[in-house]
C-alpha cells in the first residue's frame, strides 16, 4: 500500500463518419490523476468496434490484451493533473455489422480503452472504460440516435458517447 495513482478516464467523440472504406471516429481522451503518486509509462491500447450482441466477447478480449492497438504513450502524469490525447479510430468496411431497422441499415460503434501506467518503478496499475457512440439528439436524451449507414458516405454533425458502465481500476 501507500500512495499510488489513479487514473480516470473521459471521452469527448470529435467526430464521426462513414466513407466509402469503413467508419471512423475521432475522439479527445482525458487522463485524469485522482490518486496520490505520479504515474508513468502511460500506453493508451484502444478499439473500435460494433456494439451487438457479440460485443462483450470483443470487450473480453480486448481487454485480455487479444485485440485493439496502442494508440498513444504518456510519459507521466502527476497526481491531480489532467492531460488529453486526440485520435481516430477506424472500422473497416468488411468489419461493420448493421443493425436493421425496417429498411434502414444501423451503426452502432463502441470504443474502448485499456490504460496500463506504473508508479514506483515497480508497482503496475492498469484503468479503462467502454463508450457507446452515435449522435446527440436534438434535444438531448439519455441515449444516443446510432448512426445510419444506409444513406451513404457522410460525416454525423452531433457525435457523441455514453459511457457503458464498463470499468478497469486495478
Amino acid at each position: 500500500t501507500g500512495p499510488r495513482p489513479r487514473l480516470a478516464l473521459d471521452v469527448r467523440i470529435e467526430a464521426a463518419r462513414l466513407t466509402f472504406t469503413g467508419a471512423s471516429i475521432g475522439y479527445r481522451l482525458y487522463l485524469r490523476n485522482d490518486g496520490d503518486a505520479r504515474a508513468e509509462d502511460i500506453m493508451i491500447h484502444a478499439l473500435l468496434a460494433n456494439a451487438d450482441a457479440g460485443q462483450q466477447d470483443t470487450l473480453d478480449r480486448f481487454f485480455a490484451g487479444q485485440d485493439g492497438s496502442v494508440l498513444h504513450s504518456v510519459v507521466a502524469i502527476a497526481p491531480g493533473d489532467t492531460t488529453s490525447l486526440t485520435g481516430e479510430l477506424r472500422l473497416s468496411h468488411d468489419a461493420i455489422v448493421p443493425v436493421a431497422l425496417g429498411d434502414r441499415a444501423l451503426l452502432i460503434p463502441l470504443i474502448a480503452f485499456d490504460v496500463h501506467y506504473r508508479w514506483d518503478a515497480a508497482q503496475d496499475g492498469r484503468s479503462g472504460g467502454a463508450w457507446i457512440v452515435g449522435q446527440e439528439q436534438d434535444p438531448p436524451a439519455p441515449r444516443l440516435a446510432p448512426l445510419r449507414i444506409d444513406q451513404g458516405p457522410r460525416q454525423f454533425r452531433r457525435p457523441g458517447s455514453r459511457a457503458t458502465g464498463i470499468t478497469i481500476d486495478a
